[in-house]
This record gives structure tokens, C-alpha cells and sequence, in this order.
């Protein structure tokens, strides 16, 4: 190895010190501060460690102008320690100018930048001027390259470049398309050899028979065949048991290989899932580090505007892929920006207010299923909801009359409420960003607070995108791959599942309504989802924090785990979309940006978005409720009742029946008698005496041909009372068509 190449590595390792240490002395300088003064040694101790460490990682690296501020920094933080030196309140201020100037130092390395004239440079100049010792005469050339490894309980450290382990994190996410395809094979073989048994048992039965009749000494054949058809004859008798074997040897050639095969994709299954674990592991790592520096900037940014601010870090442990804690950084940094600005208010305010004069903000991470989320509170003045439509206002917004629409806007980009631009607010970009970054990572954001108590903001992120759980459908032709975190539910939903409201339709089988929007409109498509079979629309329900739209889409295809590819410099920027994936057919699938397509849904215009025109609507089903503690009566009754055109609800007992009627109603009732937990006198009583169902009419279908019984059903109200052993399809039919 040449002397170049081996001070370009050296300096490479010396750069990815630098920051680790710079990160260690930023921290140690804000605990000097903030921990009371019995504390103070031991944290001088480590500084001064730090200090002493990095001095000679710069030596050896050749970077002399580091070298002495490090010198510098030593001296200081030895005689403070000794305690030949005070610690002054100048002294946490000038030990966060030092390390600002060594973190530019590194940036400006990196960047292949000349040191001198930097911050650094003054920070030196500063030092001499103020008499500290001389700074030792810096080394006039590298020390040779032989760096002392970093220790840590017995195990080696590898740095390793970020670029060379998303390579292998992609290629390690190419074996789940791989192990998709060979299941798809696996499945094929699976079913071949189904068919090939089926084929096997129709020949079973038929050669037997056939045998018989090409034999030649078959009795009633024997004097009828002529002459010359004889040898065809025996060489159909041999060419019959020669299918026979063939068609066992091929069944047994299958069997192996469908168990070869089948054991294989085990082993490539156990395999690649055991290494995209271990690739996976290498990428996670621990929240705490997203938060670095979110201390410092409060302390900063708290001093400059006369307030005190605590931070409080939870579920600092908690691993997450690094990509997920990159794209983290900004947004979290944007969020405690804001709480310091806008939302804790001055010591003055919070004792007026009955508060502490500490204002507290807290950033806390908790994993949530298959995600995480995180939560950026704190306990100021919460936010300004006047404010924010007088803003929009003035921007000529249209202004929502709920105040959780309001407060959104705030994610709008340029939108602020600050009267005064600064250098920490006013300019509209803090919040916008929050949000295009939040959804670049595949997650969403919501948005809670009290006004007086605080605002609380909750980010749901994914644990790594890497792979990505997703549902498929299809729409407009196209297979598109919805995140599933972002999806609540799956609908099948009819006309009597559907309302209007506003002049929107709206899915009315949950708590409250949900907008229903095309799938195929909302992406620029067209409208395409229309009634599929049985008068029935396939609709996800997607949510993005406590907003849900119902989208419309053709077909529901399946949920599976999918690897993420970027869309590239280009497209990144395209509306709706934040990736695409390969799918084991090899076709391409977009991946749906799903908090913002709800927030484009809700801002369409109302529309009907199952797109069919009202006089195209086809007319409402009447709705029957088959009430048989008889899985098969129950079965028979409502094939017969759907093919009379009839939607068809069934119950196995009174007491579900009664269950249904209150949730989904029914126009007529066709119930069994002698059921457990409530039988059919009982339910038609319960009907009865229903202000909401008394007028419904009730069909009791019963094995007991008593005169009694049927008097008991004509008491409790019965509208008809049908006999089991009399029971025709056509009768009940003309007696449900009389009823309604």
C-alpha cells in the first residue's frame, strides 16, 4: 500500500472519530452543566479524556490545527479538574464553541476544505490571546499508521461505510422476491400433483372396464370383432397397462420432486429469513442517537429567548433501521424548535399560569405492532386556533369549521403564525418539512393538544424500509401496494353499506361515517370501481392520524411483505407515491404515499366515487334475516332466497338473530322454532315488542305439526307458520313475496 492511499484511509477512520468524539464532548459539556456540583469531577475527568484521546487520534492522522486545540482543550479542562482553574459560567459556553468549531472542522474535511480561517482557527487565535500555555509544535508529519484498536468487552469494531451496507441490505432484500417465487413454484408443483392424482383415479376406474372390452377373449366381443382387428386389440391391451405404469411412475416422480422441492424452499426460507434477520440487526440502532443534539438546541435556543426548558428522552433503547433514524433527525429537531418558539411559554407566563417556571419538552419512542411511534409533546400554551384561521384567512385558505382540520394547516407549506420572522420561526418551512419527511418514511403524522396544557405530536413510523408490509389491489388495470400500517380495515360493502352526506357518499358500517373516494379518481386514473358481483364494492379503509377516507378499488389481491426500492432523483417527487417494489411475477408495483393521498381524497370536491350515475344504481336488495340452528337448513334456505334475488343475513340462535336486526336491520324475518339460547316464540316476541320492528313481518318454519304449536305462533305474532315436512321452496317464496 502507498503512503497516499494509507493517509487517505487514515484520515478517513480519524474523521469517523472526530464526530464520535464531538458527540461525546458535546454531551459531557451539557452534563457540567446541567448536574450539580459534586458531579463536576468525574465529568472533567471525562472530558478531559476525551480531549487527551482525540489530540492524539489527530496526531497520528496529521491534522495539526486539531491537534492544538485539542492541546488547548486539555490544559484547560486538566487545571479545571486539579482545580487550578474555576468552573465559571464561561466555561460550558466556550467548551460548546470549541466542539462547534471541531464538528466544522470535520464537515470542512470531508468536504476538502482548507481549516484555516474556520472557526477552529479563531477559537485557537482566542486561546493564545487569552494566555492559556503554548500549544506544542505541531508534528511535521504523520505518525506512522498504526491506530490502536477500540476495545469493547472482547469483541472487534469494523467501521464500515454506510454505502456498502445498504448494498448488501438490497441485496439481502432481493432473496424475499427470490423465496416469493420459489413459493409460487412450489404451489404450482402442489397443484400438478393434485391434478395429476385426479387423472390417476378417473383411469383407475375406467381400466378395468376397458380391459375388458379390447381383450380378446372377451366373451360377448370375442365371435363379433373380425379378424384383422384382433392385433390392435392386444396392442391396446398393452398400450392400457403401459399407461398405467407410466402414469404411477410419473406420480411417484412428482411426489419427489414436489418433497424435494418443497424441502429446499424450507432451507432457502430458514436460510434467507436468518440472514435478512442478521442484516436487518446490523442496520438497527438506537433512537437515542436521532436525538443527539436536540439538548443542546433547546439549551441554546431556551437561553436566547429568556426561557427554561427541560428535555426529557424516552425509549432511547429502542432500535430502528438506520435510514428510518436519518430521516428522523430533521423532523424531530423542527418539532422541538417549534415547541420551544411557539408552544413553552417565559418563566413570567408559566407562574401566572400556575405552572412551574421549568417548561418540560418530551420526545419519547414505543413500539407499536410493527412500527414505532414517536411522540414530541410538551406542557406550554398549546396552539392558537384563532390565529391560524386568521392566517388563513389572510392567504385567502379555505378555513375548516373543525378545529382539528384548523390546526393542520400548520403543515401547509409558507404557513406560519409568527408576527416576527427570526432566525427560529416565521418563515413556514419548520412544520412543512415535518411532513414531507414523515411521509417520505412511509409513516404519517398527528396532531393533538389543549389549549393552556400543551401540543402533542405523534409520528407513526415503520421499523425499517427495507421491507415493507403492504396490501395489493388493483385499480385502473394497475396492481398498486397500500402500507399496511396505514390501512384500518377491509370492507365489502353493498348499497345498504353506503349513505350520502354533504353530497359525498360515505361508508356508514363503522362508528361514524367515512368518506368513500375512487382510488382510480384520487390518482388521476378515472373512476373505474363500480357494484362487482353480488351488488358489492371492495373498499380500504385507510387512515393518516385521526383522518380515515374508504378508498374504492377494483380488486383486493393480497398482503404481503415487499422489498422498497427508491423511485430515484427524477420521480422523487411525484404526488402520491414513495417507492415502488417488484413483485414475484416480476411486474412493478408504485408504493402508495397513503397519508397523502387521504389528505388529497378529503380535499377533492364531494362526488359519487363508486362511479355509477343514480339512474344507473341498481335497485336496493331486500334484506332477509334465516334464523336455523341447522347449518345445513340454514344453508339451503339462503342459496334458495339469494337466487330469488333476495340479500340473505343468517343466524344460528334467537339471540344472534336479535344481535343483527339491531346492527343491520332486516324487512322480513324467517325464523326456525326450537333453537338454544333464545328459540323462535321467543325471538318473535322480542320483535314484537320492538318499537323499531314491530311491524316486522315473521316466518316461523317448524318440524312441529301440532295444532298447539301453531297457536303459539299465531300468539306471539307470527305473520306465517310453515311445516318442515311440507316445506317447498316455491311455497316459501310466494309467501315472503305476499308478506312484503
Amino acid at each position: 500500500m502507498d503512503k497516499d492511499t494509507l493517509k487517505a484511509r487514515l484520515l478517513a477512520t480519524f474523521l469517523g472519530e472526530l464526530q464520535e468524539q464531538v458527540r461525546a464532548l458535546e454531551a459531557n459539556a451539557m452534563a457540567l452543566e446541567k448536574y450539580p456540583e459534586e458531579a463536576r469531577p468525574e465529568i472533567l475527568k471525562a472530558l478531559f479524556r476525551v480531549a487527551h484521546s482525540l489530540k492524539g487520534a489527530a496526531r497520528s492522522a496529521g491534522v495539526p490545527l486539531i491537534e492544538a486545540a485539542c492541546h488547548r482543550l486539555e490544559e484547560t479542562l486538566g487545571r479545571a479538574r486539579d482545580g487550578l482553574f474555576p468552573v465559571g459560567p464561561d466555561l460550558v459556553p466556550e467548551l460548546l464553541a470549541t466542539v462547534d468549531a471541531l464538528s466544522d472542522a470535520g464537515r470542512r474535511m470531508r468536504a476538502g476544505e482548507e481549516l484555516r480561517g474556520g472557526p477552529l482557527a479563531m477559537i485557537l487565535t482566542r486561546m493564545e490571546d487569552a494566555g492559556h500555555l503554548a500549544a506544542p509544535p505541531p508534528s511535521s508529519s504523520p505518525a506512522p499508521a498504526r491506530v490502536a484498536p477500540v476495545q469493547q468487552e472482547g469483541e472487534g469494531v469494523v467501521r464500515l461505510a454506510a454505502v456498502k451496507l445498504d448494498a448488501l441490505v438490497s441485496r439481502s432484500g432481493e432473496l424475499l422476491v427470490a423465496r416469493r417465487r420459489a413459493e409460487r413454484w412450489v404451489s404450482a408443483v402442489a397443484g400438478l400433483r393434485e391434478t395429476l392424482s385426479q387423472c390417476l383415479g378417473e383411469w383407475q376406474r375406467v381400466e378395468k372396464p376397458l380391459r375388458r372390452f379390447v381383450s380378446p377373449n372377451h366373451g360377448e366381443t370375442r365371435h363379433a370383432r373380425p379378424e384383422r382387428l384382433r392385433p390392435f386389440t392386444r396392442r391396446t391391451t398393452v398400450a392400457v397397462g403401459r399407461t398405467r405404469d407410466g402414469l404411477r411412475k410419473l406420480e411417484r416422480d412428482l411426489d419427489r420432486l414436489a418433497h424435494g422441492l418443497a424441502s429446499d424452499h424450507r432451507v432457502l426460507e430458514q436460510a434467507a429469513s436468518l440472514l435478512e434477520d442478521e442484516v436487518r440487526r446490523v442496520r438497527m440502532l438506537p433512537f437515542g442517537e436521532a436525538c443527539e443534539g436536540l439538548e443542546r438546541a433547546v439549551r441554546d435556543l431556551a437561553k436566547a429567548a429568556g426561557k427554561e426548558i427541560d428535555l426529557v428522552v424516552e425509549g432511547a433503547d429502542v432500535e430502528l433501521d438506520r435510514a428510518i433514524l436519518a430521516g428522523l433527525r430533521d423532523p424531530l429537531l423542527h418539532l422541538v424548535r417549534n415547541a420551544v418558539d411557539h408552544g413553552i411559554e417565559t418563566p413570567a407566563e408559566r407562574i401566572a399560569r400556575g405552572k412551574p417556571a421549568h417548561g418540560c419538552i418530551r420526545v419519547a419512542a414505543v413500539l407499536k405492532g410493527t412500527g414505532v411511534q414517536v411522540v414530541v409533546d410538551d406542557d406550554g400554551r398549546g396552539i392558537d386556533v384563532d390565529a391560524i384561521r386568521e392566517q388563513a384567512r389572510k392567504r385567502n385558505l379555505p378555513v375548516p369549521d373543525d378545529d382539528r382540520d384548523v390546526v393542520r394547516l400548520i403543515f401547509l407549506a409558507g404557513f406560519s403564525t409568527s408576527r416576527l420572522i427570526t432566525e427560529l420561526s416565521g418563515r413556514g418551512i419548520g412544520l412543512d418539512v415535518v411532513g414531507h419527511q414523515i411521509q417520505a418514511l412511509h409513516g404519517g403524522v398527528d396532531l393533538s393538544f389543549q389549549p393552556g396544557r400543551g401540543t402533542r405530536f405523534l409520528l407513526t413510523l415503520p421499523l425499517t424500509l427495507t421491507t415493507l408490509r403492504v396490501l395489493l389491489v388493483q385499480c385502473a388495470g394497475r396492481t398498486f401496494a397500500l402500507p399496511s400500517a396505514q390501512v384500518r380495515r377491509i370492507v365489502r360493502a353493498g348499497l345498504g353499506d353506503l349513505g350520502s352526506v354533504e353530497g359525498r357518499e360515505v361508508l356508514l358500517t363503522g362508528a361514524a361515517p367515512i368518506p368513500i373516494a375512487s382510488l382510480g379518481e384520487t390518482l388521476g386514473l378515472g373512476s373505474n370501481a363500480r357494484l362487482g358481483a353480488g351488488g358489492r364494492v371492495p373498499l380500504v379503509v385507510v387512515a393518516e392520524g385521526k383522518h380515515e377516507v374508504a378508498l374504492a378499488v377494483d380488486d383486493l389481491l393480497a398482503e404481503q411483505d415487499v422489498v422498497v426500492k427508491n423511485l430515484g432523483r427524477r420521480l422523487r417527487r411525484v404526488r402520491h407515491f414513495s417507492g415502488a417494489t417488484v413483485l414475484p411475477t416480476g411486474q412493478l408495483s408504485l408504493i402508495i404515499a397513503a397519508a397523502e393521498l387521504v389528505q388529497t381524497a378529503l380535499q377533492r370536491a364531494p362526488a359519487r366515487s363508486i362511479g355509477l350515475k343514480p339512474d344507473e344504481r341498481p335497485a336496493a336488495k331486500l334484506r332477509l334475516l334465516v334464523v336455523d340452528d341447522s347449518v345445513t337448513t340454514r344453508s339451503l334456505e339462503k342459496s334458495i332466497l339469494e337466487a330469488a334475488g333476495y340479500e340473505v343475513l343468517t343466524a344460528a340462535d334467537g339471540a344472534e338473530a336479535w344481535r343483527l336486526l339491531q346492527e343491520r336491520g332486516a324487512d322480513l324475518v324467517v325464523a326456525d322454532v326450537e333453537m338454544p339460547h333464545m328459540d323462535g316464540f321467543a325471538l318473535t316476541e322480542a320483535i314484537r315488542s320492538s318499537k323499531r320492528f314491530r311491524k316486522l313481518p315473521v316466518i316461523l318454519v317448524t318440524a312441529l305439526e301440532t295444532e298447539r304449536g301453531k297457536a303459539r305462533g299465531l300468539e306471539v305474532g307470527a305473520d306465517a307458520y310453515l311445516l318442515k315436512s311440507t316445506f317447498d321452496q316455491k311455497q316459501l317464496i310466494e309467501v315472503i313475496t305476499s308478506l312484503l
